[in-house]
């Protein structure tokens, strides 16, 4: 995929931006994920599965790298990314759902489970039909 400087705004709830933060800390943890010590820190070109981690755990936690506006009593926090940014997010909260549904469980686990994953799939929808124009 070639470098791009377009940035994709899309607004996200709560519960939204909570599950990208929580998808993508796991996934930096299950691949031991660090920084690079040859790329700058300040370096946003690149992006890297535990970059992507903290700057999420930021707007969540902090509402830092958005825009948070109230929208008929509804935070939504506009979260720009690049498209590869965007891409990784989709590619994480893919592997999230799939996880979901193979893991087997007692009835009220597996319907919990197929929850989480529409609601991350419904969420990679989304992503996809702002990203692709």
């Amino acid at each position: 995929m070639t470098e791009t400087i377009d940035h994709f705004f899309i607004p996200l709830d709560q519960v939204q931006v909570s599950l990208v933060a929580a998808v993508l800390h796991q996934a930096a943890e299950d691949c031991r994920a660090v920084d690079t010590p040859e790329i700058l820190a300040d370096d946003r070109t690149v992006v890297t599965l535990g970059r992507m981690a903290t700057r999420w755990a930021a707007i969540a936690e902090r509402e830092e790298h958005c825009d948070v506006v109230n929208i008929h009593g509804e935070r939504l926090y506009n979260v720009s990314l690049t498209l590869e940014g965007w891409y990784q997010v989709r590619a994480a909260l893919s592997e999230y759902a799939a996880r979901l549904t193979r893991t087997p469980g007692n009835p009220p686990t597996a319907r919990e489970n197929h929850r989480r994953a529409t609601h991350a799939l419904l969420l990679v929808d989304r992503i996809t039909e702002v990203t692709s124009g």
